[in-house]
């Protein structure tokens, strides 16, 4: 129990490190041994989801919210897109990479199902995919660093160091 309450309290001290929030562990209580995180009058129970925040996002976003916050688009282009690079960042990475990478974003299988079927038209790639989308190809490079931002933020900077070489490759 003292190896999963220390597992916990350093899981809960770099969540605070990213996030600002700060954490209390009821000692007294190990049913509360997943801690406390509180932010002003946000106070998450254990037990709750947390993940980790870029900047201008809240706790609590996902990757979708961060893109549509930032870019301006709407739900089913900020799942698309995403899904999309993450598509090619899978064809290009290691398993393992990827598999680090898919660990960083819990909402990557959704992201995936939503990307469009690769453009019978061919030519352009990315930038096809993301016309079937509705955007404009120039949004692929607006989209991919925030996608990688996010990563670093919930993978840290290996993985997402292994993301932007992925998307970099060849675009």
């Amino acid at each position: 129990m003292k190896i999963i309450l220390l597992k916990t309290t350093l899981l809960l001290g770099f969540l605070s490190f990213l996030t600002g929030y700060t954490h209390a562990v009821d000692l007294d209580d190990l049913s509360g041994a997943a801690g406390t995180l509180q932010k002003g009058t946000q106070v998450f129970q254990g037990g709750e989801a947390a993940t980790a925040v870029v900047p201008g996002a809240t706790a609590g976003t996902g990757l979708t919210s961060v893109l549509m916050q930032q870019l301006g688009v709407s739900q089913p282009q900020a799942e698309g897109g995403a899904g999309a690079l993450f598509q090619l960042a899978k064809s290009r990475m290691s398993a393992g990479d990827f598999t680090a990478l898919s660990d960083s974003v819990p909402e990557m299988p959704a992201l995936l199902s939503a990307a469009p079927a690769p453009s019978p038209i061919g030519g352009g790639g990315m930038a096809a995919t993301f016309l079937q989308l509705g955007l404009t190809p120039d949004m692929v490079q607006k989209f991919i660093p925030v996608v990688v931002q996010y990563v670093q933020g919930s993978g840290g900077s290996a993985v997402a160091s292994a993301l932007q070489s992925a998307l970099m490759g060849g675009m």
